[in-house]
C-alpha cells in the first residue's frame, strides 16, 4: 500500500506547445511560446475537406498566452493546474484577444472538459498532432516524414 500525503496537490495533465518533432509534416508550423497551454478551435468547412490546405485551423493548437499556432503540442504533468484556474486562463485568453461569447461553439467548461480528457489519455512527454478533431500521438521527425 502506497500511503499519499493528504496535502498533496492533484496533478492534472494538459497540453502545451512544443516545437518538438517540427517538420514531419510539410504543413507543420508553430508561433507558439514552448510550454504555454493551448487549446483547439472548432475546425471550419474547408479545413475539414483538407486539414494540410489553406486554412490551419484543423491541424493547430492555438496558444493561450501568444494567440500563436501551432501544429504540435506535448503532454505534461502540470501540479498547479485546476479546472477553475486552467478555465480562467482559458477566459482570459478569449478575453484578450477580443472573443465575445458568441464567437466560441461551444463553452468554456466544455472546451476544459474536452482538453484534459484529451490530456488525460495520453502519455505525459508524448508530443502530439491534431488532425480535425482528434488528437494523436506522433512518431519522432525522422520516420514520420510524409
Amino acid at each position: 500500500m502506497t500511503l499519499v500525503p493528504e496535502n498533496m496537490e492533484k496533478v492534472m495533465k494538459a497540453l502545451v506547445a512544443t516545437g518538438e518533432t517540427q517538420g514531419a509534416r510539410q504543413s507543420d508550423f508553430t508561433h507558439c511560446v514552448d510550454g504555454e497551454l493551448v487549446w483547439m478551435l472548432d475546425p471550419c468547412p474547408t479545413s475539414m475537406r483538407s486539414p494540410d490546405g489553406p486554412c490551419a485551423c484543423g491541424r493547430s493548437f492555438s496558444g493561450m498566452s501568444s494567440h500563436g499556432y501551432t501544429t504540435t503540442a506535448l503532454v505534461r504533468d502540470i501540479p498547479w493546474l485546476t479546472e477553475g484556474n486552467y478555465a480562467a486562463a482559458m477566459r482570459a485568453s478569449f478575453d484578450a484577444n477580443g472573443w465575445c461569447s458568441c464567437c466560441r461553439m461551444r463553452p468554456v467548461p466544455t472546451l476544459i472538459r474536452e482538453l484534459t480528457e484529451r490530456a488525460a489519455a495520453l502519455p505525459v512527454g508524448a508530443v502530439v498532432e491534431r488532425r480535425l478533431n482528434e488528437v494523436v500521438e506522433r512518431a519522432p521527425a525522422d520516420s514520420a516524414r510524409e
